[in-house]
C-alpha cells in the first residue's frame, strides 16, 4: 500500500500539469504576448453625426428624422429613424443643395445625388452615400428629399442642421 506522500503525487502532478495548459492557452490568446491587446477604450471608433433634421411634408406626407452621420470606417450615410410613409414605390431618398425645400419648383433637379429607393414604408432605413461624393456631401448637399421619380417631385425634406 502506498503511503500518504505517495498518494499525493500523481495528484500534484496532474494539477502541474493543468497549470503549464492553462498558462500556454491563455498566452495563445493573448497572442503570445507578442502584441499587446488593445483595451476597449482605444479600439473603438465612434460614428459621428454631422446633422439632422426632421421629415416635413412637401407634396406628399412622410414622417421621421433624417441624419447625415460620418461612420467609424470614415464612409457617409443618411440615416431615416422613426420613419413613416404610406407606401415606396417609385420612391427614393435624394440630397439637394438647396437649405430647405419647402416645393417641388425649388429643386435643381439636375444636381439629385440619388441615394436610391426607400427600403420599407416605415422604420429605421441607412443609404450610404458613394465614396466619390462623400467629400462634397458637407459643402454641396443639405437637405434630404423623399423624392418620387415617377412624378419627379418631392414628397417630403428634411433640412440638415
Amino acid at each position: 500500500m502506498l503511503d500518504r506522500s505517495q498518494r499525493s503525487r500523481p495528484c500534484t502532478s496532474l494539477l502541474s500539469g493543468l497549470a503549464v495548459v492553462a498558462i500556454l492557452a491563455a498566452g495563445c490568446t493573448q497572442g503570445g504576448g507578442a502584441t499587446p491587446v488593445p483595451s476597449v477604450a482605444t479600439s473603438e471608433a465612434t460614428t459621428q453625426v454631422m446633422g439632422t433634421g426632421t421629415l416635413h411634408d412637401v407634396d406628399g406626407t412622410a414622417a421621421g428624422e433624417a441624419k447625415l452621420v460620418i461612420k467609424p470606417d470614415g464612409g457617409y450615410v443618411v440615416v431615416l429613424e422613426n420613419f413613416k410613409i404610406e407606401a415606396i414605390a417609385h420612391t427614393n431618398v435624394v440630397l439637394v443643395s438647396n437649405s430647405d425645400v419647402t416645393a417641388t419648383g425649388d429643386i435643381d433637379k439636375s444636381k439629385l445625388l440619388d441615394l436610391g429607393p426607400l427600403k420599407a414604408t416605415e422604420g429605421m432605413q441607412d443609404f450610404p452615400i458613394p465614396a466619390e461624393m462623400a467629400s462634397t456631401v458637407m459643402e454641396g448637399y443639405h437637405t434630404v428629399v423623399i423624392w418620387d421619380t415617377e412624378m419627379a417631385h418631392a414628397i417630403a425634406a428634411a433640412a440638415l442642421k
